[in-house]
């Protein structure tokens, strides 16, 4: 057991990998026990916004999620699509939740770590061993994708992202609030049984 701790804590790349670890399996057990997890702290990823009651013309170009997301593109039409972002497609980032590739991504790396100092002699490099993270980090960045593609199969089964976007142009509903010259009301159009409640707009003022 003694031998097992001294491994996990030594040289300086396990001890910083095992208490990173450590951290993740606490963050797990709490998520499990409690139901709070990351995603429920809003880091900007998605943001909810309040609509008023105010006259607003909606745009043919804006595609509006059946959860209230809202697909944007560049003024030329195209995603954004820079290597960051290609980055977090590699990674299966969006079709599996974040915590989950990040707990798969750091745990190649410690398993690396611990691995590699059993045939590298690290710690007579000192502080410097440090680094020998940097090249397991890029080699976790593959095996986290491979890993998390049957996750990104099975969320996608489950639907994780909610529903697929729904057209409203050409369908019919019924009104919940009433409306008259530009005043924006409440309609309630159901598609598949599920309804779907949208701000409308009389076209002639009636």
């Amino acid at each position: 057991m003694n031998e097992i701790f001294s491994n996990l804590m030594h040289p300086l790349p396990n001890a910083v990998m095992t208490v990173i670890m450590g951290i993740l399996c606490l963050y797990w057990i709490v998520t499990f026990l409690f139901g709070i997890g990351f995603e429920d702290i809003d880091l900007g990823f998605e943001l909810d916004v309040e609509v008023p009651d105010v006259d607003v013309d909606m745009d043919a170009d804006v595609a509006l999620d059946a959860d209230g997301d809202i697909d944007t593109a560049d003024p030329e039409g195209k995603e954004s699509t820079g290597a960051f972002m290609k980055f977090l497609q590699f990674m299966n980032i969006g079709r599996v939740p974040f915590m989950l590739v990040l707990s798969t991504f750091k745990f190649f790396i410690w398993v690396g770590s611990l691995i590699t100092t059993q045939f590298i002699n690290v710690a007579s490099w000192g502080l410097i061993s440090i680094f020998i993270l940097l090249p397991l980090a890029v080699l976790a960045v593959f095996f986290t994708r491979f890993a998390t593609n049957p996750m990104a199969r099975f969320f996608e089964k489950i639907g994780y992202h909610g529903e697929q976007e729904v057209d409203f142009l050409g369908r019919s509903g019924r009104m919940l609030s009433t409306i008259r010259e530009n005043k924006t009301g409440y309609a309630e159009v159901v598609i598949n049984k599920n309804p779907y409640k949208l701000y409308v707009r009389s076209i002639d003022g009636k």
